[in-house]
């Protein structure tokens, strides 16, 4: 079955600015990983070596980036799983079908992706996706409940940890040590079959034995965005803005001092009985449940003034086309780390400075791409797999004059 492409006009713009907004802080959370052997020292946030320079840009991400922005993406997945599954009603097309073969594309992709980099989040939302079948025909309540539920559930042990030391040497051994060694030699002088090795045998496991840990970090975010889709969040958002001021003032009241205890906890100005490192985790992640939202709502409420929107409609085209523009990341970032020799001996400031230089040119490359077809590359293969046919995707020329 062939599907017509969604026309401009119905497309919800501002989704589209937050899912743009959203991977350019997604591409800085992964630059480190990129770059050093992060999967084996993910308690070592900042390594005795590290400069000044390095050290403070890496209190700055987690503080304002990492937890904040894959919170952003897992939320806008449960908004896309809604009006997707609605659309497909309104039309009347069957719709658990093409759903699970959505997945089944969004889960290969994910498999594809992991050939290149450990951080994969695709098979991860792909499996975690299928839950969501289970709460579509559900009452808005019972969604938020179950949201806040598993959230809270999930949340208690990190509490916990707060005021209860763990044995860091139990957590971070001497054989993760050695295996980021391992990584920065098989990372900057192996072949491609030694990469691939050096995944399968020792990466591989690592995501597997938490992989059960990540699915339940993004199954109530996943409920919190198919809520909001239940409730029209998005639709008629000019009626809406009293709940946005509110949700935006909540969140900023309840995440900016979350994100002001991340540095005054690591240096002691606010004593917690936990260990330092294992604080500053869990206060990273509160920071990015709370600070998340903020975003979306401040997104929101510039979107309302002509003069800031047009601004962030930079944004726009990098969001239409997410899948592409999140895997090219990785193929670009890996390929200029191997071809430089930069892996594990790079300061951080350089990666930060690459992420600012690639994503105007994929902004710029989104756009052009945008006014000759109708979706990005793996969006159109994504596209086809969905409805199982090949999809037209090319824009006729009297559509292009009309963009131009």
């Amino acid at each position: 079955m062939h599907s017509t492409p969604t026309p401009l006009e119905d497309r919800i713009n501002e989704l589209d600015i937050i899912r743009g907004f959203a991977l350019f802080g997604i591409f800085l959370v992964n630059m480190p990983g990129y770059m050093f052997p992060e999967l084996f020292s993910s308690l070592q946030r900042f390594p005795e070596h590290t400069g000044s320079v390095d050290f403070w840009l890496r209190m700055f991400l987690d503080m304002f980036a990492q937890t904040k922005f894959y919170a952003i993406f897992s939320f806008l997945f449960g908004i896309g799983f809604y009006l997707f599954m609605s659309r497909l009603e309104i039309r009347g097309e069957p719709v658990t079908g093409k759903y699970l073969r959505r997945l089944a594309g969004l889960f290969l992709f994910g498999v594809l992706h992991l050939f290149f980099w450990f951080g994969d989040i695709l098979h991860t939302y792909a499996v975690a996706g299928m839950l969501l079948l289970f709460f579509y025909r559900r009452r808005e309540a019972v969604i938020r409940r179950w949201a806040i539920t598993i959230l809270v559930l999930f949340q208690i042990p990190m509490g916990l940890s707060l005021w209860f030391p763990v044995d860091e040497q139990a957590l971070q051994t001497e054989k993760e040590a050695q295996l980021a060694r391992q990584a920065v030699e098989v990372y900057q002088n192996g072949g491609f079959d030694e990469w691939l090795a050096f995944r399968w045998n020792y990466e591989l496991p690592v995501l597997l034995e938490n992989e059960w840990m990540a699915l339940f970090t993004v199954l109530p975010l996943f409920l919190f965005g198919l809520y909001a889709g239940k409730k029209g969040l998005f639709h008629q958002l000019d009626l809406k803005l009293p709940v946005i001021r509110r949700y935006w003032m909540i969140s900023m009241l309840i995440g900016l001092p979350l994100v002001a205890l991340i540095p005054l906890a690591y240096f002691g100005k606010v004593p917690f009985s936990g260990t330092r490192d294992i604080v500053h985790l869990v206060l990273v992640q509160w920071s990015g449940l709370a600070l998340f939202v903020f975003y979306i709502t401040s997104i929101l409420l510039m979107t309302r003034r002509e003069d800031l929107k047009k601004k962030l409609s930079f944004f726009a085209p990098v969001g239409r086309m997410a899948l592409t523009n999140y895997m090219a990341q990785t193929l670009v970032c890996v390929s200029l780390v191997r071809v430089f020799d930069l892996y594990g001996q790079t300061p951080l400031w350089v990666g930060f400075v690459l992420c600012l230089l690639i994503l105007p040119l994929q902004a710029a490359g989104s756009r052009w791409w945008l006014t000759r077809y109708h979706y990005g590359p793996l969006e159109w293969v994504w596209r086809c797999l969905t409805y199982g046919a090949v999809q037209s995707w090319k824009k006729c020329e009297a559509v292009n004059r009309r963009i131009l």
